[in-house]
This record gives C-alpha cells, structure tokens and sequence, in this order.
C-alpha cells in the first residue's frame, strides 16, 4: 500500500486535508510548537509542519502529464473506504476535523512570529493546495515581493473563512490574494451550493474591506476533471463559478484576475503544458500565473488603505 499512497500523495493534495504520507513519512511533524491557552482550559501545541518530501515535490512539477484514467482508477480505491488506503484515509481525516477542522494549527506559530517582529507582508496568499505549492514551485517569488503564503492543501472556502481573520486578517497586510474552489467542486469537505459558496468568498471580501486590505480575487484554475468521480464533468463549472466571482469582484471594487483562460486547454481542461494531473500546475503554470498575479497586485496595493 505504501507505493499506492506515495503515488496519490501529489494527485491528492487539493483533494484530501489530512497529512500526507510517502514512504512512512507523515509531511506534519511529531515536534511540538509553542503554548497556547485554550478557552476550555486545555493547552494547545501545534504540530511544527515539516517540508514535502523531494520526491513528491519532483512529481507535481515533473513536465509530463499523467495517465489521468489510471490516476481516477487509484483515486476511487483511495477514496473507498472498503479499501486499506481508504479506511486509513477515512479514519485520518476523521481525526484531524474532530480536532482542528479550519486547520488553525497549521500557521499559528508562523503568524505567532510575524507578529511579534511587527512584520507585515506587502501580500498574504490565501488558498488551497494550488497556492500552498505555489511557494514550493517558486519561493523566490514570495521573498522578493514580501508575500506570505497561507495555502492549506484540500481546503475548502468554508475553512478558509474560519481561519480568514487569524491567517490574513491579524497580520496586517496590505493585500490578499484569494483563490478558492477546487476543493469546493471537490467537495472536499462536504456538498456545497453555488451560491453558498459565492457566499464564502463575500465573507472573506467583507473581513479584508472592513480591515482596509486590498483583495485580489482570483478565478479557480481549469480542473480537468474530479479524479475519484471521472463521470462527472467539471469543466463547465469552472467558468460558471469564475463568472459569479469576476461580479463579485467588481462590485466590492476588488482586483480579478483570470488564471483559466490561460491556462485551459481548447475543451477546458487544464493544458497539459501547464499541469501534469488536470488539477495542480507545475512551474510553467506558476510562471504563467506569477506574472498575472503580479499585476493584479501593483494595482490592489495601489489602493490599499494599511
């Protein structure tokens, strides 16, 4: 099983939000961060998150595509809980939403610190797993620039409006980058409509406005298709859900910008040029979105008000 998990530890990532592992190796670590005082009375320490190992790093940005019927063939057994990997799965998830459910853990003790040295990011990224490996792809791009990524593989919008005011809010930057979706077509973290979703990303508008944080709001990338349910066709939701938010985006005086027609293919799918599983980019897709990404945030900052 353990080459199964390996094998589906990239495809996944935007798909599941539980730690994943690749040759034992959990990417959440057994070292513990800092204390903190829970309302209940209890302690909180934090797992200290450890980088993905190179070799599934070196398989997302690996400029071949794969075989995405073999990829939605082994999705389904990981996703079945009958199956050994899918009970596993099941019952990791089962345990990391009983005990941290928005994933407050994962940056606490980065935000902790931020803080405390009174720094505050030009831009803080705010996403999924497309904008967590945006930084693995290229962490250059976020130094140069003072951005701050906050990407959680498999979140849902739903999650990131509960982290939302801990994530962005409270360290006081000048701009956000939202990108949210994937997931939510995914329903990574149950079903959602389409206007409650649409109502996810207003909360987040409404947090960074009354805070004095530009927004850029970004379109959810091309997704070839949703790998455990291949009979089920995403691409036009993609460009239906883009269409809600681009309106959402001018009505608050947010910054849009588009990353699907860039990046799709003739029949909406996510060019193979630019993805190798129909989901995740590589570094030519992140090139591609750097430079839109960069010019969307000339012009949010220009009207910031922090």
């Amino acid at each position: 099983m353990t080459a199964v998990r390996t094998s589906l530890t990239v495809v996944f990532l935007g798909l599941v939000g539980i730690a994943a592992t690749a040759n034992g190796q959990a990417t959440s670590s057994t070292v513990q961060g800092r204390e903190y005082a829970a309302v209940n009375g209890t302690k909180i320490r934090c797992p200290v998150h450890a980088p993905r190992p190179a070799d599934q790093l070196a398989r997302q940005f690996d400029t071949n595509p794969q075989d995405l019927d073999a990829l939605s063939a082994r999705a389904r057994d990981f996703f079945n809980s009958d199956s050994e990997i899918g009970a596993q799965f099941r019952a990791q998830q089962a345990k990391q939403f009983a005990e941290d459910w928005p994933f407050l853990c994962r940056y606490r003790d980065a935000n902790a610190e931020l803080i405390e040295r009174g720094a505050h990011p030009a831009a803080v990224f705010m996403g999924d797993s497309i904008t967590e490996g945006w930084i693995e792809a290229d962490p250059d791009f976020f130094e140069r620039n003072d951005y701050v990524d906050r990407g959680i593989s498999g979140q849902s919008s739903s999650q990131m409006v509960a982290r939302f005011e801990q994530d962005v809010v409270a360290l006081r930057p000048k701009a956000v980058h939202i990108m949210a979706g994937t997931n939510d077509i995914g329903g990574a973290t149950g079903p959602i409509t389409e206007d409650e979703f649409v109502a996810n990303i207003r909360a987040m508008l409404d947090m960074a406005k009354s805070n004095g944080i530009a927004v850029v709001l970004a379109g959810i990338p091309p997704m070839s298709r949703l790998l455990p349910r291949p009979e089920f066709d995403t691409r036009p939701v993609v460009p239906q859900l883009n269409a809600r938010m681009e309106k959402l985006a001018h009505d608050y005086g947010a910054q849009w910008v588009d990353y699907y027609a860039p990046l799709a293919a003739p029949d909406g799918s996510f060019d193979p040029a630019y993805a190798n599983d129909g989901v995740h980019p590589t570094r030519a897709g992140y090139a591609v979105m750097e430079s839109l990404a960069q010019d969307a945030l000339s012009a949010a900052l220009k009207r910031s008000q922090n």
